[in-house]
């Protein structure tokens, strides 16, 4: 009964991590600001493995059928050289299902209903400086940190008075150094991509994307596929999880 509670835990949680943005956009060298700001939607599926030792996949329809509100968005700033990056995500997910319990002294598993309502804010901040630039590509590297809240709430009900539930909050925060650049394929159509690893509150954290972006003038659309793996050390409801998937954007220079 404790395996099947905490896999269907970790499903609501691991959505909850999705969140770096691509923040590509092609150099400018006119010593003004420049500013980018995107909203977006990662179609992700997730690979989990609890403390406990089980693996467990949720796809993004699974997740997407219990989301109740979710946010994503990014903004970047850039001068010259320098650039400025900040992310954030909220999601929340509320989600029932009923599955069979094993209770010590009656013949047979009876059915329990679960419910979890799991919430997440996820943001990730950080700078980077352009290493080498041409007419139609530059190449940046990049730091700064990445932070996840969880708050879960999970409770089990047999029915007849008998119930129980457990609530759990943590907070990871990893510093991140990686590379991000852009090469410009046409004058509307240009290859993003993205790489970064880091470590502090989890053993390990690393990720890539490449994106695929067209301009409209001062709006862009960006579609593109995403990896992001923690590591983390097992004392919470996970060990480690692993997201990958498509995503898409729509990105308005300010100016």
């Amino acid at each position: 009964m404790q395996g099947s509670v905490r896999k269907f835990a970790i499903v609501g949680a691991s959505f909850a991590a999705l969140m770096l943005p691509a923040m590509a956009s092609a150099a400018d060298h006119d010593g003004q600001w420049h500013v980018d700001g995107e909203l977006y939607l990662w179609g992700a599926d997730a690979d989990i493995t609890s403390a406990a030792g089980q693996d467990v996949t949720a796809d993004f329809n699974d997740v997407l059928d219990n989301l109740d509100m979710a946010f994503m968005g990014s903004l970047g700033v850039r001068k010259d050289r320098w650039s400025w990056f900040g992310d954030v995500m909220y999601v929340n997910v509320d989600a029932g299902k009923t599955i069979p319990a094993s209770i010590p002294g009656l013949p047979a598993p009876i059915d329990a209903r679960v419910k979890f309502k799991q919430e997440a804010w996820i943001v990730t901040a950080g700078g980077g400086y352009e290493l080498s630039s041409t007419s139609d590509s530059n190449v940046d590297l990049v730091a700064g940190l990445r932070y996840a809240n969880f708050s879960t709430d999970i409770s089990l009900d047999f029915g007849g008075g008998v119930a129980g539930s457990v609530d759990d909050s943590s907070d990871v925060v990893d510093a991140v150094v990686g590379i991000k650049g852009e090469k410009g394929l046409s004058e509307k159509w240009a290859l993003g991509y993205y790489a970064d690893v880091g470590t502090g509150q989890s053993d390990l954290t690393y990720q890539a994307l490449v994106d695929l972006n067209y301009r409209f003038s001062k709006v862009a659309l960006g579609v593109g596929y995403r990896f992001l793996k923690w590591e983390l050390d097992g004392d919470g409801f996970l060990d480690d999880f692993q997201i990958s998937g498509p995503y898409v954007g729509l990105i308005y220079r300010f100016k």
